[in-house]
């Protein structure tokens, strides 16, 4: 990792946020190298207010961002070609589909100018025969769904012979579970769902819910925060940043080198 980029870590998020007024969600995404949030210009912006602050050169981390800009204006310009051809695709399908549907609407038409009347009656007749046929079947299935809906179940008697008993089992019903986490100052806030490995960031003031059946990992800009698990509170108060294991309904705080590994190698 980049010296001055860890120097900056070491003093925390919410110092720089103090000294440069940078929003903190944004002082934590650059100390993670996570562009995703910014416009160029905001990022360029942002770390030249930081090296101004702190009399630091950080070259390293402006290159890894331009980078991040080039390649996504690249992958935009990919997916907008892609749309297109498909789109084109989408049309000529349409336009075929609609060339048939022309087609055979024109043979049914000839059919029926060239046919003779005596057989144009006989056929609906037929078609007539059908169709009052049909309505009947339909009124028919109605009333019986009718009566089925309206009819009250009765259960079969059970007939018991001599020291037989009956057992009635009651479902247990499952325990609800639930994983608040509350933030009484503003706080960045990174959360990583372990199954999809998907990354959400929020600056947090107030309470947020996360899933309890999901497993996650959890870093935070300051420690002044409270969590509860299935309703049982833990409380933690410190500047420094802190980074927890939710896994299994249970809550540990762990260290940057166990997150980094819980984290495919990656601090966030």
């Amino acid at each position: 990792m980049d010296d001055k980029l860890e120097k900056l870590q070491e003093l925390g998020a919410q110092k720089i946020y103090e000294d440069t007024h940078i929003p903190i969600k944004h002082v934590q995404a650059i100390l993670h190298s996570s562009f995703e949030g910014f416009s160029k210009v905001q990022f360029l912006g942002f770390i030249s207010i930081i090296e101004r602050e702190y009399s630091l050169n950080l070259e390293e981390i402006r290159q890894s961002g331009e980078d991040f800009f080039v390649d996504k204006k690249i992958s935009g310009e990919n997916s907008s070609l892609f749309v297109s051809q498909k789109n084109s695709q989408k049309n000529s399908k349409t336009l075929l589909y609609s060339f048939f549907v022309f087609f055979v609407f024109l043979i049914v038409l000839t059919f029926n100018y060239i046919s003779s009347p005596e057989v144009s009656q006989d056929t609906m007749s037929v078609d007539n025969t059908i169709i009052d046929s049909i309505k009947k079947d339909i009124i028919v299935e109605r009333n019986v769904t009718k009566r089925e809906n309206n009819s009250t179940t009765i259960e079969p008697e059970i007939i018991l012979e001599e020291n037989q008993k009956v057992v009635i089992e009651t479902p247990v019903e499952d325990v609800d579970h639930s994983f608040e986490i509350v933030a009484k100052t503003k706080v960045w806030f990174g959360y990583i769902d372990m199954q999809t490995h998907k990354h959400y960031q929020k600056t947090l003031k107030g309470s947020i819910d996360l899933d309890p059946n999901k497993n996650w990992l959890l870093i935070f800009g300051h420690g002044h925060i409270n969590m509860f698990v299935d309703s049982k509170a833990k409380k933690f108060k410190t500047y420094n940043n802190i980074r927890f294991l939710y896994r299994d309904g249970e809550l540990t705080a762990i260290s940057k080198k166990e997150f980094k590994k819980l984290n495919r190698g990656h601090s966030w």
